[in-house]
């Protein structure tokens, strides 16, 4: 997944981490789904910030105190060696930024004019490098099996280009590149 948010092979390592953590609260919740072949991936959850906040924090409290253990221990080994730790940290804060919406696009799927209704999240739809279709047909059987009739399927494009897929796929196109669609 990482490899697909990114325009190199080179800077996916960089973005992984930050892929892995948007990842997990729809992979603990179930919302991750594989196809057959397993070379298409989407995620489709009930959207929920708060709840997904909540499962990331005893992630990040682990890594953060991994992180200062790590600093702590390289100053008394080698303190010129706990300087990596800092240059790490910047390098992997530049794959952060591969993963932010581009083009206008919104932190968040859902604005004022979606409509109400119990909201579930499309999100991470990749597929392997030579495979063809794999996401986007997962994607729709998902979209149809998955959330009940009336459900409100939001997600945000990041780019003009899959705002125009989007909605050539049923969904209504908001501002920020969000969109949505009704479960039927």
């Amino acid at each position: 997944m990482a490899r697909a948010f990114t325009p190199h092979a080179l800077l996916a390592p960089l973005a992984l981490p930050w892929t892995l953590l948007s990842v997990i609260p729809g992979t603990l919740r179930r919302g991750l789904y594989l196809d057959p072949t397993r070379t298409g991936m989407v995620m489709l959850y009930r959207s929920s910030p708060v709840l997904d906040v909540l499962v990331l924090i005893p992630i990040i409290l682990i890594v953060f105190g991994a992180y200062f253990v790590a600093a702590a221990a390289l100053v008394n080994i080698a303190g010129w060696l706990a300087l990596a730790l800092p240059v790490a940290t910047v390098v992997f804060m530049i794959g952060l930024l591969f993963l932010l919406p581009r083009g206008g696009g919104s932190l968040f799927p859902w604005g004022l004019e979606t409509p109400a209704g119990p909201r579930w999240e499309i999100a991470g739809l990749t597929q392997l490098p030579g495979t063809r279709l794999t996401g986007i047909q997962l994607a729709l059987r998902a979209l149809d099996t998955v959330p009940p009739p009336g459900s409100v399927i939001v997600a945000t494009a990041n780019s003009e280009d899959l705002y125009r897929q989007y909605q050539a796929f049923g969904f209504i196109g908001g501002p920020q590149h969000r969109v949505h669609r009704v479960a039927t």
